[in-house]
């Protein structure tokens, strides 16, 4: 059963509030307030998106760590728990993928084609984070 939740949750919970990131000021904001072209600011959000990506990638890699401990914990193997994981994500990177590809093309080919892009995948991978931190708290129990 437990099992069954962990992957349900992994997959299905909308992003917990975030745990000390303001998204809209992180992925849209702060760059619009602090550049004065579009070329300025699709450089600026690409890089909020690189950095959400980068903690996504640890935050994933101390989430895979959490299960292990969870399950040397519990007297068991963790491969079936990290498979449910694994494609998870790989599930919810084509979706994130497909989602920005979608806000993206809301641009109707204007200027911010590209920079809505890098907004959706900063916003979305925090949003992930949360998600693994949530997990990590609610259902396996890390402090």
């Amino acid at each position: 059963m437990r099992v069954l939740a962990f992957a349900l949750l992994t997959v299905l919970l909308p992003a917990a509030a975030s745990a000390g990131t303001d998204i809209a000021a992180t992925c849209y904001q702060a760059c619009a307030d602090s550049t004065h072209s579009t070329p300025e600011y699709k450089a600026c959000v690409a890089r909020a998106a690189d950095k959400a990506d980068q903690l996504l990638n640890e935050s994933y890699k101390k989430l895979q760590d959490a299960v292990c401990a969870d399950a040397k914990d519990m007297g068991q193997a963790p491969d079936i728990q990290l498979g449910y994981l694994k494609d998870a994500q790989k599930q919810w990177i084509a979706y994130r993928d497909s989602a920005c590809t979608f806000e993206d093309g809301l641009a109707f080919g204007s200027t911010s084609v590209g920079g809505n892009y890098s907004s959706c995948l900063c916003a979305l991978s925090y949003e992930r984070v949360n998600d693994f931190e949530r997990i990590e708290k609610q259902v396996i129990g890390t402090p």
